[in-house]
């Protein structure tokens, strides 16, 4: 049963949506959420890359846009840059034109890394 609320006006029955830190029952087939919780998920990415990268995504965000607003030509250090939240951050620190540099732990997640922007 997809439904919305009556004072819903960001989201239609159907919308394939994501969420984080929302009340107990993740795991449920069904679940109220508050609208303000919710975010839209694009048809490219499916539900379950949502899921492990969602909440990276979201820490990623507070970090270089919130925490401190990373700026184009920045320098920056990113500890474990080759990890799940490090990797999103070389590819959004070059999005942002700014140079990440990032330490990993060997050759191989030094290589993951620059090739993810760092």
């Amino acid at each position: 049963m997809k439904r919305v609320g009556a004072e819903v006006t960001h989201f239609k029955p159907g919308d394939r949506v994501i969420y984080c830190q929302a009340a107990l029952g993740a795991y449920s087939e069904q679940h109220n959420v508050a609208e303000d919780r919710l975010m839209l998920l694009p048809d490219a990415i499916s539900f379950e890359q949502a899921a492990a990268s969602f909440l990276k995504g979201l820490t990623v965000h507070y970090l270089l846009r919130q925490t401190y607003q990373v700026k184009p030509d920045e320098l920056f250090l990113f500890h474990a840059a080759a990890g799940g939240v490090g990797l999103i951050a070389c590819q959004w620190a070059k999005a942002l034109s700014a140079h990440l540099i990032g330490t990993v732990g060997s050759a191989e997640k030094a290589e993951r890394a620059k090739t993810a922007g760092a």
